[in-house]
């Protein structure tokens, strides 16, 4: 499973890490990701604000746990 397969499958809560899948939804230029530290500077490049940062980080965190659970 691929971050973009990730995001495309998660329940987008009301809470910041929600606001994160809805938005890594809508932009066509995310990129599919294969490390945080890609996330990271695409996220720095679009210049987004700190809670977006926080909140994909912890996406991202949930992520790996869906991969480890799926191994």
């Amino acid at each position: 499973m691929t971050f973009r397969e990730y995001i495309a499958k998660r329940q987008a809560r009301e809470n910041p890490q929600g606001d994160f899948v809805r938005d890594a939804r809508d932009d066509a230029r995310m990129p599919d990701v294969t490390s945080w530290s890609q996330l990271h500077a695409y996220l720095r490049s679009i210049r987004a604000c700190p809670e977006a940062v926080d909140a994909g980080r912890l996406v991202w965190r949930s992520y790996q746990q869906a991969l480890k659970k799926h191994a």
